[in-house]
């Protein structure tokens, strides 16, 4: 028995060995490795240096120096109309282009060039989205344009409701001190509140249990997925389940609030179908929109009906609507903070908002509220606050990124000619920090996009938050731009319109640096505001 048990350890061990050399040697040739690109691309990184020595100077530096490698990239080659190579240890390089060859990215077919094909192995998807990967779409996108996007008015009551009572108890109700907030931590559970609000209704939107497992479901998917990357396709499917275990804990705790819910829907289903009536109004919230969409199918998929996707798609969509949207308000914030115009720019907001949430005798007439779809277009002072925030801190530093899906590979406009499998796009990053784009790039300047300046590169270009172009692309660009901003823009201008009307928030000498992992950007997670709340009739 013994014997036996010294055998099994032993093999163990040797597998384990045998794993760990196999990964070793597989990111050894990920630093030397030119991914079959063209001789004629430069690399960035690399110094004087060429071939293997310089590949690997330059795939060291990407993985804690990307900012710098987009910078030199961008004004060696971008800026002189040149394509670049950028080194990107983790997923391998890119293809960078320069910017008048943006409207040809954009119209290469999506069997040419796939978009959906970098996101998916960006945060590696197939592992790290769990149940969701068992039909075609995880994130539901035509939910998002039929549901959250075109009945944007109808969930404006709800949030504002949402809202109100979320800041009260996150921000307080004094209007004597100040209280010290912690930013990201505050926004997360205000923007969480508001998203499952939509999703889900009351009162789980209110339930600390559901609203922590929605919040903390791979909140931390830029770090598993770069974990994940780290191994050879082969051995993916072996460590995946081992980095996703605390977001498979988080989906089972989300799931266990939701499932008794989904299992009642298709019960009820199943009994109406068999007795041949519809039975009462159906609820309005996710699971409802899910499964409505399922049946609406000319040939239903089963796997659509499933209790598990339908739980884990919803685990996914509240993922994709709370995490971009409280990294964008808590820098919105903080920015503002840090503005030599912070206390003015909060009145000033807090002075539009008054204006447009108005109510006048017109708007009655035709059922407006104060916070309509409509009312908030016009404010865009708060809207001009979240973009030029958007444009100098996002979230992700990618613009448009797409891979070559073309089995015969695809030849770009210089005439070079990049293998199946290469990423090719432009940086949003290096764009939006471009000085010919917009002066005085590297300052934030709340109402930039308001100011409809004669002389800006934007001036022919719609300025809202929505609105992507070639030189905004918060949001990416063009037929593959988030489908979710529209819903996101209305969430994130009722937050910050509040915030402006109901407190003053005190400035701070310095804008603490976001944290860059990677591609992903990060807000300085742990930093505290000092925030009052108005007194009535004060700006």
């Amino acid at each position: 028995m013994a014997g036996l048990a010294y055998m099994i350890f032993a093999a163990l061990l040797a597998s384990i060995l045998a794993l760990l050399l196999i990964t070793s040697l597989n990111l050894a040739l990920r630093l030397i490795s030119n991914a079959s690109l063209p001789p004629n691309l430069p690399w960035v990184g690399g110094g004087e240096q060429s071939g293997l020595c310089a590949r690997t100077k330059a795939n060291l530096k990407s993985i804690f120096s990307l900012r710098a490698l987009l910078d030199e990239g961008y004004n060696k080659y971008s800026k002189h109309n040149q394509t670049y190579v950028l080194p990107y240890y983790i997923n391998g390089p890119q293809v960078i282009l320069p910017n008048s060859q943006i409207q040809w990215l954009i119209d290469q077919p999506d069997t040419v060039l796939s978009q959906e094909k970098v996101n998916r192995q960006f945060l590696e998807t197939e592992h790290t989205f769990l149940h969701a990967n068992l039909v075609d779409d995880p994130v539901h996108p035509d939910i998002i344009r039929e549901q959250l996007t075109k009945k944007i008015d109808t969930f404006s009551g709800s949030i504002v409701e949402e809202v109100n009572l979320c800041l009260e108890e996150e921000w307080g109700l004094d209007t004597e001190d100040w209280h010290e907030v912690k930013v990201y931590d505050t926004m997360l559970m205000l923007i969480a509140r508001l998203s499952t609000r939509v999703f889900m209704g009351l009162p789980l939107c209110r339930n600390p249990g559901f609203l922590k497992a929605c919040s903390e479901f791979i909140r931390n998917v830029a770090l598993v997925a770069a974990t994940i990357s780290l191994f050879p396709d082969f051995l993916k499917p072996l460590v995946a389940p081992i980095c996703t275990l605390y977001d498979y804990i988080q989906y089972r705790r989300c799931s266990g609030f939701i499932m008794p819910i989904i299992h009642e829907r298709l019960t009820r289903l199943r009994i109406h179908e068999m007795q041949g009536k519809l039975g009462s109004q159906p609820p309005h919230d996710y699971i409802q929109w899910a499964i409505n969409y399922a049946l609406a199918k000319p040939v239903i998929d089963p796997m659509e009906l499933d209790p598990r996707v339908l739980a884990c798609r919803f685990s996914v969509l509240a993922f994709a609507a709370i995490q971009s949207s409280v990294i964008t308000l808590t820098n919105a914030l903080i920015d503002i903070a840090a503005s030599p115009d912070c206390t003015q720019s909060m009145a000033s907001m807090h002075d539009e908002v008054v204006r447009e949430t108005s109510i006048t005798p017109k708007d009655l007439q035709q059922s407006k509220g104060p916070w309509s779809k409509a009312n908030l277009a016009r404010m865009t002072l708060v809207d001009s606050a979240l973009r030029e925030s958007l444009r100098l801190n996002g979230f992700i530093e990618r613009g448009i990124m797409k891979m070559v899906v073309a089995p015969e590979g695809v030849t770009l406009p210089d005439g070079s000619h990049i293998p199946y499998g290469t990423k090719v796009g432009v940086s949003g990053y290096s764009i939006h920090h471009d000085e010919d784009i917009y002066p005085h790039a590297n300052q934030y300047d709340a109402f930039r996009f308001a100011r409809h300046d004669s002389s800006s590169a934007e001036k022919k270009i719609p300025q809202s938050l929505i609105n992507t172009s070639e030189i905004f692309m918060g949001f990416s660009h063009g037929s593959h731009a988030c489908p979710g901003r529209f819903f996101a823009a209305n969430q994130l201008k009722i937050a910050l319109a509040h915030i402006a009307l109901l407190y003053e928030i005190e400035p701070i000498s310095e804008r603490p640096a976001n944290q860059w992992f990677f591609g992903h950007i990060g807000p300085p997670m742990s930093k505290t505001l000092r925030v009052r709340r108005r007194k009535l009739g004060t700006t």
